[in-house]
């Protein structure tokens, strides 16, 4: 697996109802959704998605309701795994 270099700082967020974790650098074009509590990782085991955004994220909040919005447009059944 290709690993990259992600922005500094970096933000996660888990949702434990979904069990999954973004993870978002600053400045980068994209979040990624892993699988599992992978809070504080910054390796690509368990990606599921990779989603591009068009600003960084400004704080923790921002970083939730990513994470949230991913899971509500994201139906378990599509995930891999």
């Amino acid at each position: 697996m290709m690993l990259r270099s992600y922005g500094l700082p970096c933000a996660w967020h888990y949702l434990p109802e979904r069990d999954i974790t973004v993870r978002w650098g600053r400045p980068d074009p994209v979040f990624t959704v892993h699988r599992g509590d992978r809070r504080g990782e910054r390796g690509d085991h368990a990606l599921i998605d990779t989603v591009a955004v068009t600003q960084p994220w400004i704080d923790d909040n921002d970083v939730a309701r990513k994470a949230r919005h991913w899971a509500r447009n994201h139906h378990r059944s599509r995930e891999p795994g």
